[in-house]
């Protein structure tokens, strides 16, 4: 399996923001509201998912982007 680092991170970021039509701190901050919105959310599954995960911390979206690309990735 290939593994993924601070590099890759900013690479997805970068791609992320592009890929949208907005800056990184733009792309970023949606990325923030989106770990706002899982844990506010009243979705069991989608809390349970994300505890799962992060446990009882919140991510940054380097983090979040970390550990759902990795848990995602698909082993070869």
């Amino acid at each position: 399996m290939i593994g993924i680092n601070r590099k890759d991170i900013q690479a997805i970021l970068k791609a992320g923001a592009k890929a949208k039509g907005m800056s990184t701190s733009e792309f970023k901050a949606e990325i923030q509201a989106t770990i706002d919105n899982i844990i506010n959310s009243s979705d069991i599954e989608e809390q349970k998912r994300f505890k799962q995960y992060f446990g009882n911390r919140i991510p940054t979206p380097e983090e979040y982007i970390y550990t759902i690309t990795k848990k995602t990735m698909i082993k070869f």
